[in-house]
């Protein structure tokens, strides 16, 4: 919206060429997260939330922005584990000590610190919470013409 480019290595046109053009990106396709690993997650999460479901899969979830001839069918799985079951009242503890000991282990040169999943974005949480959140006018132009807002 804001026709800023977007990091290189995060998208490919409909073409299947690399992009920094956001709206090429829109029309093509995503790139998984930490290349051909990134592609084992996210075929993981393809057949958790739709093979095991009974939803749409492999490609076949209608585009939510552009394509309204019926339901996505989109699966949701959810799983929960009581760490109790396994090792006893002791979870809390023993992952305290695990985040320890990765967050001590060697970093190269390039490294300033070892995070865990979620954590940079708790900080900037923290961070931003006082923030004022400005929205670009002609954004929310858009906005204003969906009449959603009353």
């Amino acid at each position: 919206k804001l026709n800023q480019k977007i990091p290189s290595g995060v998208a490919l046109d409909k073409y299947g060429n690399p992009t920094t053009n956001a709206k090429k990106a829109l029309e093509g396709v995503q790139l998984p997260i930490a290349g051909f690993k990134g592609s084992g997650l996210a075929w993981m999460v393809d057949i958790i939330s739709g093979v095991l479901t009974g939803a749409n899969h492999g490609g076949k979830v209608k585009d939510p922005f552009k394509d309204f001839t019926g339901p996505q069918n989109v699966g949701h799985l959810f799983i929960t584990i009581k760490p109790s079951i396994f090792v006893g009242k002791n979870y809390l503890s023993q992952i305290k000590k695990n985040i320890k000991a990765v967050k001590r282990l060697p970093k190269s040169n390039k490294i300033k610190q070892i995070l865990y999943p979620g954590e940079k974005k708790y900080a900037n949480l923290k961070k931003n919470w006082k923030k004022t959140i400005v929205i670009p006018n002609n954004i929310l132009e858009e906005i204003n013409k969906l009449n959603v807002i009353k």
